[in-house]
Order: C-alpha cells, then structure tokens, then sequence
C-alpha cells in the first residue's frame, strides 16, 4: 500500500511540474510505445495461478485501459511498419508474450471491443499444455513456504525465479524437477497456453502471431546451435500451422546478444522485440532489437486499484521517454549517426523501469 501511494505521489508531482506533459510529447513525436502483457485474468483466476505478478492484469483493468487507448491514442498494428510522421496522439502497439489460454478467453474479446490490433508470441511445442512453463511449476512449490509474511514470501519467490534464469537449462531444470518433487500447489486448469484450435480461430479474426522460440528457452544460456533451431524451427511450425508467413519475434526473457540478434536475422524475420529495458520504437531502431515495456496491474491502477490515466503515463509513458533520452545521450557520446539503424546499437536503452 504504501508503495502504490508513492507511485502516487510522484505521478501526481511530475504532472504538476509539467514533465509529464513534455515526456509525452516527446515520446509521441519520436515514435511508438510497443507494450508486453503476459495474462489478462479474472478475480477469481488471479488468486488461483502460479503466474508472477508482473506478468498478470485484471480483466477489468484490461478493458479500461483499452478503452482509454481507443480515444486518446492510436492503436499500431505490428503487421505494417508504423507511420513514423509525428502523430497527434501517443502511438501504441499491444503484444503479448507465451499464448497463454486467456488471451484467447479474456484479452482478445475485449481487444476486439475496442477494435484493438494484437500480437501474440507463441511457444509452439507448449501449445495447449497445463503449466507449460518452469517459473509456474517452480512458483507452485515455493509458494506452500509458511512462517513468513506475504511480502517476505513474494521476495524470496522473485530473488529464487530470477536466480533459475541465470543457470543452464539442464542444472535448471533439475532444481526445479527437486522443487517439484518436494511440493507443489499449481493449479494446471488455470496455467495452460491456448490450443492449435484456439490460435486459429484468433488468426482468422486478424490477431497476429509470432514466435517466442519452439520451447521458451533462454536463447543468451543455451548453445548457439540450440538456440538457432528455437529460432527457425518454431517459424516452421508456425508457417504449417496457421499456413500464413512468421514474420515477428520476441525474445523469451528479453534476453539478447549480437549472435543471437543475427541468428534471429537470418532466420527470414523482418522485425523481433526485446522485453528487458523499456524505450520507443523509433524509425531508427534496429529491427531486430525493438525495445518494449512490461506492463502488469501495478503499471495501469491507482492506489484504489482502478486505472488511471496518470499511472499509465508515469509507469509506461515516462519510463518510454527514460529510455529514449538514455539512448540519445549514448548515441552522442558515441557520436553515432542518427540514420544508421544497424550502427545504432539495439536501440535499448540502459534504465529502468519506472517504479
């Protein structure tokens, strides 16, 4: 609670100040703001997934959000290259990351709502399997740790998850195969990705797919031969299932490399995301290194738990413009031409998201 107040507090000053107003239009003239949603759940779905919670927002919160977007900015749909003039609203681009089973059920009805284009990063050889990924499996066993205090609790699930990313898959897996084994409260009805069926039927109604590699591995710890075939693989499959082209990547976690970047590259993509320092897609950026911005709950709502505008702005839209000046200033201080994308470096920028 006092966390969501400070969140608060800062929004509210920075919008006094006139700082917001500014970031805003500077983010609006410089290009579009590309955003990863995860999950889009219910109440009664939220209290039951092993899903962590920045990756998840409330239906409700969804629908609201969408509906703000609708009337004071412009949707981006991924599968045309933006209109880079300077726009009279804030450009944004909605994706989503794994294909979990409510983005079928929850996000893509209300996205069809307000006649907003998506982008779904699938993990073909895990589509329509219950808990599909390790960090939910893993979660679900940590998460039965008693003798603490939600917030200490919350911590030590986050420190252990983000520790597991950084090992190779194999001693990875094994720890969390030991987690597992010892205890485990998911609830596999609700974790689940969505069908071949379900992935269809959003196809046909104009949803984009791309791929998020054949099994989710994290392509900068694994081989480079490993991660090629999570690379062009999962294309193939995609192309033969929904017998339409593979055009968009994300790279799972975030995580990139200069290898990994020109594997992507070669593999007959025209243009991948990154997902770990928030920025804006300029006509500048290097295709393959798209900079985007995690969005969960705590991103869209007020200290009530409704959304706000402000938060958004704050949350998302300053840290868009944090990213955006830390990339101008690395740029000059490497005196880099603006016009070479491939020169640019990434286009990531080196702060964090907003708090």
């Amino acid at each position: 609670m006092l966390r969501a107040h400070g969140k608060m507090f800062w929004a509210g000053l920075l919008r006094v100040s006139g700082l917001l107003y500014i970031a805003r239009k500077w983010v609006q003239r410089s290009g579009a703001i590309v955003l990863t949603f995860h999950r889009v759940l219910t109440d009664w779905e939220l209290h039951q997934t092993a899903s962590l919670p920045g990756m998840i927002v409330r239906n409700n919160t969804f629908s609201r959000f969408l509906e703000y977007v609708s009337q004071a900015c412009q949707f981006v749909d991924l599968t045309r290259e933006p209109e880079w003039k300077p726009a009279g609203k804030l450009k944004v681009a909605i994706t989503f990351d794994d294909g979990w089973s409510d983005n079928a059920t929850q996000a893509y009805p209300i996205a069809r709502q307000y006649q907003a284009p998506m982008a779904i990063f699938i993990v073909p050889e895990r589509a329509g399997t219950e808990l599909p990924f390790w960090p939910e499996r893993a979660v679900a066993a940590l998460d039965t740790i008693a003798s603490v205090d939600d917030a200490t609790r919350a911590d030590y699930i986050n420190h252990v998850i983000e520790g597991l990313k950084k090992l190779p898959a194999d001693e990875r897996d094994r720890r969390v195969t030991e987690l597992t084994a010892a205890n485990s409260n998911a609830n596999a009805s609700i974790d689940k990705t969505m069908t071949w069926a379900e992935i269809s039927e959003l196809h046909a109604g104009g949803v984009a797919f791309g791929s998020h590699t054949s099994t989710h591995e994290i392509l900068t710890v694994i081989p480079a031969a490993q991660a090629e075939k999570e690379i062009s693989t999962s294309r193939v499959q995609i192309e033969e299932k929904l017998e339409a082209p593979c055009t968009l990547f994300s790279y799972p976690n975030g995580n990139c490399s200069d290898s990994v970047r020109d594997l992507v590259a070669r593999s007959g993509y025209t243009l991948a995301f990154l997902n770990q320092d928030p920025g804006v897609w300029t006509e500048d950026c290097d295709p393959y290194l798209i900079p985007r911005i995690n969005v969960c709950e705590y991103h869209l709502v007020d200290s009530k738990g409704n959304f706000s505008p402000l938060i958004f702005d704050y949350a998302v839209v300053w840290s868009a413009a944090k990213g955006l000046l830390a990339q101008w200033w690395k740029n000059r201080l490497h005196d880099k031409p603006q016009s070479s994308k491939r020169e640019l470096q990434k286009c990531k920028s080196t702060t964090s998201q907003a708090v």
